[in-house]
């Protein structure tokens, strides 16, 4: 019995035996080369971008002329998905607020303003008078 307890944590302390590691061209089976899917890729863009280049600006204009709805098929399909297209926010306001957040800039920039700015009856200069 006494031979049996020392040679039981000497077990395990002992570390196992290290493998070969095995190749990983041994493992997966052939298959066809992922190269030749990007060179036909690479080959493809090269031809539309030569063809483009010789030809795109008028046939742009030709499909802008007589296809309009094909011509914004390709403006949309070079936008990015998350193009916000509301660019102008101040199409929601009315033209009292509008006045009203010209009249608060001009307070602000009053001093960096020339002080012989033209100014209508409401205080607002020139064409931000809405006249």
């Amino acid at each position: 019995m006494a031979d049996e307890a020392a040679a039981g944590p000497a077990r395990r302390n002992a570390k196992p035996a290290r493998r070969k590691p095995v190749a990983k061209a041994a493992l997966a089976p052939k298959t066809r080369a992922t190269r030749t899917k990007k060179t036909l890729g690479d080959d493809f863009l090269a031809a539309v971008r030569a063809d483009f280049r010789a030809h795109g600006a008028g046939v742009i204009a030709e499909v802008r002329a007589d296809k309009p709805d094909q011509y914004l098929k390709i403006v949309l399909s070079v936008l990015p998905r998350d193009f916000d297209a509301a660019i102008n926010h101040l199409d929601a306001l009315s033209d009292e607020e509008i006045r009203s957040r010209i009249r608060s800039l001009e307070t602000v920039l009053g001093p960096f303003l020339a002080e012989g700015a033209d100014r209508g009856e409401d205080g607002i200069s020139g064409a931000a008078g809405g006249a």
